[in-house]
């Protein structure tokens, strides 16, 4: 029942191993090294196997036994990632609360850069998203209030709004931030595109 607080914290163990990238796809398995490739070829590729290794015993020494046994059998880490998610998301309970009590507490001077606390909003905003998904498919009438409370996502424009909530109200910020919150911009933005605007803010506020 702790899968969205294990999953949370080895995906933080996974980036700090520079290896989260291949449970997400980021970074693709190079062709299978030939007689004919170049060295370099062939050092990528062995270094992809080596970190694609790490990733896959790290999430698996991360379960208890009793778990792990039904897991070793799967080979390739983004697969073992996917199946861990579609097998527990449907356990999970309804954290929003909670985690909307996370996302609030974030503050922007607390993470370093606009990066670092753009990835922690994101963090809980996927950890949210999956507390809200739909428990079952099941028509089992026990299942029916189950289905019936289930949260909707988050949208766009309410993650949004988590990402300039924790923006210091200073001078510096101020001015922009009355800007980038006016209501025909935060409608039709995407919130990769305000981490884009605050970015660039940051950089102009450092200069």
């Amino acid at each position: 029942m702790n899968y969205a607080q294990w999953a949370t914290e080895m995906a933080l163990l996974l980036e700090q191993k520079q290896v989260y990238g291949i449970i997400k796809g980021y970074d693709d398995k190079p062709e299978e090294a030939a007689a004919n490739v170049t060295a370099t070829e062939k050092a990528a590729f062995k270094d992809w196997m080596n970190h694609h290794g790490v990733a896959r015993s790290t999430i698996l020494l991360g379960m208890e036994p009793r778990i792990q046994a039904e897991y070793t059998v799967v080979e390739d880490a983004k697969t073992l990632w996917e199946k861990l998610a579609s097998a527990y998301k449907s356990k999970l309970k309804l954290n929003i609360f909670e985690i909307r009590e996370d996302l609030g507490s974030i503050k922007q001077q607390d993470c370093g850069d606009v990066d670092n606390y753009a990835s922690q909003i994101n963090r809980k905003d996927q950890e949210y998203n999956l507390c809200a998904e739909p428990t079952t498919t099941d028509t089992d009438p026990a299942d029916t209030h189950a289905n019936a409370t289930t949260i909707a996502k988050k949208s766009a424009q309410e993650h949004i709004f988590y990402l300039l909530r924790g923006i210091p109200r200073n001078d510096k910020w101020i001015a922009f931030l009355e800007l980038i919150t006016d209501e025909n911009a935060t409608m039709t933005t995407t919130p990769d595109e305000i981490v884009t605007n605050l970015v660039k803010k940051e950089a102009a506020i450092k200069r």
